[in-house]
Order: C-alpha cells, then structure tokens, then sequence
C-alpha cells in the first residue's frame, strides 16, 4: 500500500475510534483515549516514514505494508 493510502486508513480508524470514544462509558473511554493517542503516534510515525509496517485491530483488523517508492 502507498504511504498516503496508509496514513489514510490510519486517520478513518483514528475518525472512527473517536467517534465511538464519545458514546463509550467512562472506564472505557480512557481505554478508547489510549488508542487514540496509540494511533496518533502511528500516523506520525508512518508519516515521517520511520514506519513501514503496521497491525491495525479496528475497524477491520488487519496488517500494513507500505510500499518503498
């Protein structure tokens, strides 16, 4: 996958976990701002290109690869 459609997905899944931390109870949003804070890390992290291979356990779990070039 290309650097841009990575950092991408990151950002939807970083958008949707936001969105679900606001409907969550409080025990679990301060899990919720963890992995927010987890993927914010991630997004800068791939975006500086210090990162080239990533898991992502939602939306849709999956493994990243981003493509040299």
């Amino acid at each position: 996958m290309s650097r841009r459609s990575a950092i991408a997905l990151i950002v939807k899944a970083r958008t949707t976990l936001l969105a679900n931390t606001q409907e969550q109870l409080s025990a679990d949003a301060q899990h919720h701002e963890a992995l927010v804070a987890d993927l914010t890390r991630l997004l800068f992290d791939v975006r500086a290109g210090r990162v080239d291979e990533f898991e992502l356990k939602a939306p849709t779990p999956m493994h990243v690869t981003v493509a040299a070039g």
